[in-house]
């Protein structure tokens, strides 16, 4: 448990690390204190002495020292880009149009990367989605079940998400739809509204995630740095006359027989 928790706090935001090291704490003491009573010390019996188990402390500094801190230009969710599958990463773009196409991805994790002004149309489930570094991009994503979006910069991400976390936006504009409220932390200048993306295939697709509806759940914002009863500064709903239009994805991105072959293979699966 502490070694998933320390794993965990690579991409987690402060406020859930501190809840799970609190969790491993209470347990460790819980664990400890069930042990003294279960099976009382004996004063004649000898024990090899064991080596006490890794602090949790220790643990999350080795996991940092593998694949970096979040200190200055390391992120939550920053990972070397040679060592993920290429498949799944956009990295180092600017000007392009980049696309996943039904089936490429079924369910895997996407890495977008270090984009500067590209656009993105993702037409397939994705596990979890991690997003850094973009600047002025247009995102067009398809169920995910989890983001990480972190330093985005005047962009345009819309996605169909059971969980969203941002951090260190400036200036996006975000077009959701959510099972449970958008998380914000270290972010200002971002608007909020409805989900406005479409492509062959994928009603059936955000039913197995059960998003297939507009809950109103893209409008609960939570602001991890805005604790007080009043509206935080730092998001707003975009108004609906400068909300983009509904956008279907291109041919290139979506082409009816790759939307019938991923159909006809998931059906088979």
């Amino acid at each position: 448990m502490q070694e998933k928790v320390a794993r965990a706090t690579l991409f987690l935001p402060g406020y859930d690390q501190r809840l799970a090291n609190d969790a491993v704490t209470g347990m460790h003491g819980a664990v400890g204190e069930a042990k003294r009573r279960v099976f009382p010390p004996s004063s004649f019996t000898f024990k090899a002495r064991k080596s006490p188990p890794a602090s949790l402390a220790f643990l999350i500094a080795e996991m940092r020292q593998e694949v970096g801190t979040t200190a200055g230009d390391r992120l939550q969710g920053d990972t070397k880009a040679e060592e993920l599958d290429p498949e799944l990463v956009f990295a180092d773009r600017e000007g392009e149009t980049l696309v996943k196409r039904p089936g490429e991805i079924r369910g895997r994790d996407l890495v977008l990367s270090r984009l500067t002004n590209c656009t993105v149309f993702v037409c397939d489930p994705c596990g979890a989605v991690r997003a850094d570094r973009l600047q002025n991009c247009k995102v067009f994503l398809g169920p995910v079940r989890s983001v990480l979006a972190e330093k985005l910069d005047a962009c345009s991400i819309s996605v169909a998400a059971q969980q969203l976390r941002v951090h260190s936006a400036t200036g996006c504009d975000f077009y959701v739809r959510m099972r449970s409220g958008p998380i914000i932390e270290h972010s200002n200048g971002n608007r909020f509204a409805p989900y406005n993306f479409e492509y062959p295939g994928q009603e059936s697709q955000l039913g197995e995630l059960k998003l297939t509806t507009d809950s109103g759940m893209w409008a609960k914002v939570e602001d991890f740095n805005w604790l007080r009863a009043q509206q935080s500064p730092n998001w707003s709903i975009l108004p609906e006359d400068l909300r983009a239009a509904t956008v279907v994805a291109p041919s290139e991105a979506c082409p009816p027989e790759a939307s019938a072959n991923a159909a006809h293979e998931d059906d088979e699966m």
